[in-house]
């Protein structure tokens, strides 16, 4: 995707999640999304299939950066995983504030819209499948990279979910860090990569 499209897509996306989480999933319509970000029903329709798939990108935002820290890590990934998890849930700016913020709304409707799950689903499954990549790049045979993948991702899928689901603050007990690294304690297989 060009770069042009890929802001365009962005820009129809920050507008999707900022209707959704003012008028929730079903008091949307795709025709409202396009009209709100300045593109015809037609243009809509060639970035997504959906109204719910037009949140994607900015889901896709986050695992880009989550697989990139991964990537990054030192040493032995599975006790570098709680600091890369604890430091990417944890907003650095008021920018990363704001759209963490704006995810509990979304996560919120995941029960009650099933092509918004869909999507959420969709993205956690193809960052789990990056991070198996990355994990087997460092000589980790496939099953015990496929389980080491499994048990990051789905660490931080159940805790943003219970996060949104819940009060709590972007910080402290509760919050999507603290919940993510503990959900990752308790999935974690014990494995060491080289």
């Amino acid at each position: 995707m060009s770069r042009r499209k890929a802001q365009t897509a962005r820009e129809i996306a920050q507008v999707a999640a900022r209707l959704f989480a003012a008028q929730g999933v079903s008091g949307v319509t795709a025709a409202e999304i396009a009209a709100s970000a300045g593109v015809s029903l037609r243009t809509f329709y060639r970035y997504f299939a959906t109204k719910e798939d037009a949140v994607a990108p900015i889901l896709e935002i986050g695992a880009a950066r989550w697989q990139s820290a991964f990537a990054d890590a030192k040493g032995d990934l599975a006790s570098a995983i709680p600091g890369i998890i604890a430091a990417q849930l944890s907003p650095s700016s008021h920018e990363d504030r704001e759209a963490l913020a704006g995810m509990r709304p979304l996560l919120r409707a995941l029960d009650e819209d099933r092509e918004l799950r869909t999507v959420w689903d969709r993205v956690n499954h193809e960052s789990e499948l990056r991070l198996t990549e990355l994990v087997r790049e460092r000589g980790v045979d496939r099953f015990d990279a496929r389980l080491l993948a499994a048990a990051a991702t789905g660490s931080i899928r159940i805790g943003l979910e219970e996060w949104a689901a819940g009060d709590a603050s972007l910080e402290g007990d509760g919050s999507p860090a603290s919940l993510a690294v503990r959900a990752f304690g308790a999935l974690s297989p014990v494995i060491t990569s080289p």
